[in-house]
């Protein structure tokens, strides 16, 4: 999403931006609008964001501060450059009531003038310009001052923020499919919220991240013991370095030698259990000697895998 904008200084904290955001149209005048869309949104000025904090923000500046917000026609309120020149600022329409919806964006109710109505139903004006406060230190929206009427259009070849009569039921359209979509994969109930649909989908892709690296861990072992290199005994041990440090896993599966026949996973030329349980201590103690760095300045590898050996007896 893309929109132009014009800056008007504020305080140290913040600034706000005469965004070109709403296209206005249709055979009806729009009673609910949507003034800034979910997410990053660029500007010339530059981006700023829209989500939970920010649209929390912005209703909460707008309750506190008890009164409808005006919308003018072409930012005459802010006067300065802004300024009409008989110097007056009428009403176009007030900001009732401001709201979000979770992935649409940041929403208001408008009660027009009449005067207002009618310019709109002939399209005299067809663009609104919210001029939204945005916190310097991470670029949120924290709050809406005012907005216009304007027939300022958007920058050439970019899509500005679409508001026709049906404007607010159109963005909420737009996110019905997907929603419909991720409630069939997630098998939710037809009118689960979107909040729950996100939080869903949010867990079940950490599901799948998780067994996506299980998996690769089990290949990474499995790898080791089909090269001969590891004995299942030394299974718990490897699945826990590759998932901590899988370099470390690495460097000794390249220095590692072949301590049973590849493919198998114990020694294949004993039955005896005693020896069988001494290899294995033997082939644990060498790999867990040459991964761990420490050791090598305490002892020896053959002093520390005979002492392995020793106290698997």
């Amino acid at each position: 999403m893309r929109t132009t904008n014009r800056r008007i200084v504020t305080n140290e904290g913040s600034e706000a931006l005469a965004l070109h955001s709403a296209t206005l149209g249709g055979e009806t005048v729009p009673k609910r609008i949507l003034l800034a869309p979910w997410g990053n949104v660029e500007s010339s000025n530059g981006s700023f964001v829209v989500d939970e904090e920010s649209a929390q923000l912005a209703v909460q500046a707008f309750d506190e501060h008890g009164t409808d917000l005006p919308i003018d026609y072409e930012h005459q309120t802010l006067g300065g450059v802004y300024a009409s020149p008989s110097g007056q600022a009428p009403a176009a329409g007030w900001i009732k009531r401001i709201f979000a919806e979770s992935g649409v964006g940041l929403l208001a109710e408008i009660e027009w003038t009449d005067q207002a109505k009618q310019r709109l139903a002939d399209k005299e004006y067809r663009y609104l310009s919210p001029v939204a406060i945005i916190r310097k230190t991470d670029r949120k929206l924290v709050a809406i001052h005012s907005a216009a009427l304007t027939n300022k259009p958007a920058i050439v070849g970019m899509q500005p923020i679409i508001n026709r009569a049906d404007a607010a039921d159109d963005a909420a359209d737009s996110a019905v499919e997907p929603l419909t979509v991720l409630r069939n994969e997630l098998d939710l109930p037809s009118d689960a919220a979107a909040e729950e649909v996100l939080v869903a989908a949010s867990r079940r892709l950490i599901e799948l991240q998780r067994d996506m690296e299980r998996r690769h861990i089990e290949e990474r072992v499995r790898e080791a013991m089909r090269a001969g290199k590891l004995v299942e005994a030394q299974r718990t041990w490897a699945e826990a370095l590759v998932a901590r440090e899988e370099d470390l896993f690495e460097e000794w599966f390249r220095t590692a030698p072949i301590v049973v026949k590849p493919g198998m996973s114990a020694p294949p030329h004993t039955t005896d259990g005693v020896e069988r349980k001494h290899h294995a201590a033997a082939s644990r103690a060498r790999a867990e000697f040459r991964t761990n760095r420490v050791l090598a300045g305490l002892t020896t590898e053959e002093a520390y895998v005979a002492d392995a050996v020793r106290s698997a007896n």
